[in-house]
């Protein structure tokens, strides 16, 4: 490989596409003549231009277009977007791996970029006026549409041909004409004459198009572009640029996916053209929205400008957990995984901020099946709280303080879908992997998920309301000051647990003399029962999951008949008014249960089953 006679210094912040186009018309050569003496062709496709040039290079290939150009690796790597890499994830989306060609991301604009003609034109050097200005790299992402210098939105097509360049094309359009200047329009339009099939529309994209009426960007569209150019750089955090530019895809994408329902987070004109957008057979084949469209943002940079500063005042709201929930009950009738946006939320999910997946959770809460199976999350909480400390029947005291006015009739079905909301939260994975380490069996976590769907309908509680005071329940678990209780260990320890005979008689002679009480002295099935409430006590579990050791020892005969009893036993239980003989028995009951559970959590001594 011999260095080029001459070579061009690069320009600040031109791209790969950039510097080849003015290099190749300082030389008269063609960009692909250059990437070819660059040795960057794959073997038995020559005349393939790869797009992923312009996303990275690898130290080999920048050292040898260095060694052709006169330049450093250093200043060649430059002119690629992997400076950007890890603060705006599209460009990493967009890279090849082992296996997989690039596949650019629907927010990189990689074969065709919007432009600012008056940046194009150049600076007014010498080697400018020759060659023309840059065209920058910033022009590459979705996220920049106005030139803060010129103070003008881009450009998003040629204004000669009229090509709208929505598909993404090569890298370089007509990659092999070595006539063309840089600032000359290279896609291909159709010949008048049929002895020629097609030619480069080649209008100067570097200058002003007299009797266009462009709008011109307002004071807080360019403060607007500024601050997204700023999260580009330091001092701003990666990991904070990162999650932001994910967050802003997402409420874009929600906006979309929610029109016209989201229509009044825009202002007259910009919905007139979100309209109008929506409505281009271009843009939605056949008139009808599908996903890509719903991550597509507009090529039309007032368009694009708008609905992004749109998305970030969204984000930026205090009441987003409402107005998202809000807009996706609209949109879709009710929270579900399988509408558009919920699928392009779990697409981007690990990417966005911890807030946006908060607020997203509610709306998003069925899980999707991959394989026919239902799939798994990561924990969306980290902190203080741990799928131990909550019982498998949610605390009375938690339920009153943020809960009750979600239940309606329904107490139960709000206790027990709660307890497994919070679990999963915190653990991650499915709601039945959630409910199953509560000790609730996998038959049994349908039944809860279908009766919290008819407690919906039969109660008229919104869902969305009861997430967020279940969100609201979850912030002060996360903040508790005191030690919160190990509900698993409490369970664990009486996995088979039942009132010991000993221990059971000591109870029964603290209650009054009754006839009753030498009954229930000498009844096993009593002593079960006993054995059931003081473990709902000491697990905050529900009665109807806890062991019965004693029951299942009986043959099959009797267990019918303990069974058969169970409910009206329990009511005796629960109920606020119980017969005398309950009333004392639960009363020595609760005494013991408080006993235990101190004895459980201190771990002294151990938990007999006899």
């Amino acid at each position: 490989m011999h260095p080029l006679p001459r070579s061009l210094d690069t320009l600040s912040g031109e791209s790969l596409v950039s510097y080849l186009l003015r290099l190749g018309h300082r030389l008269d050569l063609s960009p692909l003549h250059l990437i070819r003496a660059a040795d960057w062709i794959k073997q038995g496709n020559p005349n393939h231009f790869p797009g992923s040039l312009l996303l990275d290079l690898s130290k080999p290939r920048a050292e040898a277009f260095a060694r052709l150009t006169g330049q450093t690796a250093r200043e060649v790597s430059a002119l690629t977007l992997a400076q950007w890499r890890d603060r705006y994830p599209p460009i990493a989306r967009s890279l090849p791996g082992p296996g997989r060609l690039m596949r650019p991301d629907a927010w990189l604009y990689v074969g065709s970029p919007r432009f600012c003609p008056s940046c194009l034109a150049g600076d007014g050097s010498t080697v400018q006026q020759l060659h023309g200005g840059p065209w920058l790299k910033l022009w590459h992402l979705p996220i920049v549409f106005a030139c803060t210098e010129h103070r003008i939105y881009l450009q998003a097509a040629c204004p000669h041909c009229g090509q709208s360049h929505e598909a993404e094309g090569a890298l370089i359009q007509r990659a092999n004409d070595h006539t063309l200047h840089p600032a000359q329009c290279r896609w291909t339009v159709d010949a008048q004459t049929p002895r020629r099939k097609s030619f480069a529309c080649a209008g100067r994209l570097d200058l002003t198009v007299s009797g266009r009426d462009r709008p011109r960007p307002t004071a807080d569209i360019l403060r607007f572009q500024k601050s997204l150019r700023g999260r580009l750089k330091s001092p701003t955090r990666t990991t904070d640029a990162s999650e932001y530019f994910t967050d802003l895809r997402l409420a874009t994408a929600l906006i979309i996916a929610t029109w016209p329902h989201s229509r009044s987070l825009l202002d007259a004109n910009t919905a007139e053209r979100i309209d109008s957008h929506l409505q281009d057979p271009r843009v939605v084949p056949g008139g009808r929205r599908n996903l890509q469209i719903h991550d597509t943002p507009p090529r039309d940079p007032v368009t694009c400008g708008a609905l992004l500063m749109a998305a970030d005042r969204l984000l930026s709201r205090d009441d987003l957990p409402d107005l998202i929930s809000d807009l996706t009950r609209a949109a879709f009738g009710s929270p579900s995984s399988r509408t558009p946006w919920a699928v392009l939320y779990d697409k981007h999910k690990n990417d966005c901020s911890e807030r946006l997946r908060q607020v997203a959770e509610p709306v998003t809460r069925t899980f999707p099946r991959v394989n026919g199976r239902r799939g798994t999350r990561g924990p969306l909480r980290s902190g203080y709280y741990q799928p131990e400390h909550i019982p498998a029947f949610l605390e009375p005291d938690w339920y009153q303080r943020f809960l009750a006015t979600c239940a309606g009739s329904e107490v139960k079905s709000v206790r027990r879908a709660a307890a497994v909301r919070l679990v999963q939260w915190t653990m991650g994975g499915t709601y039945d992997d959630a409910a199953r380490f509560l000790g609730i069996a996998p038959v049994q976590t349908h039944l809860l998920s279908a009766r919290e769907t008819r407690r919906s309908g039969r109660t008229g509680c919104n869902p969305l309301e009861f997430d967020r005071a279940l969100r609201a329940l979850a912030s002060e678990l996360q903040s508790a000051r005191q030690p919160l209780v190990d509900y698993r260990r409490r369970r664990e320890a009486l996995q088979e647990w039942v009132l010991g005979i000993d221990a059971w008689n000591a109870l029964v002679s603290e209650l009054p003399p009754t006839l009753v009480q030498f009954r229930t002295r000498s009844d096993d099935r009593k002593r079960q029962n006993a054995s059931v409430f003081v473990w709902t006590l000491v697990t905050r579990g529900e009665h109807l999951f806890a062991p019965r050791p004693l029951e299942a020892a009986q043959p099959t005969e009797i267990q019918q008949q303990w069974a058969a009893r169970r409910n009206t036993t329990w009511f005796q239980f629960s109920r606020s008014d119980p017969l005398p003989h309950y009333a004392d028995l639960r009363r020595v009951l609760a005494t013991y249960a408080r006993r235990l559970a101190r004895d459980i959590d201190s771990g002294a001594g151990q938990i007999g089953i006899n």
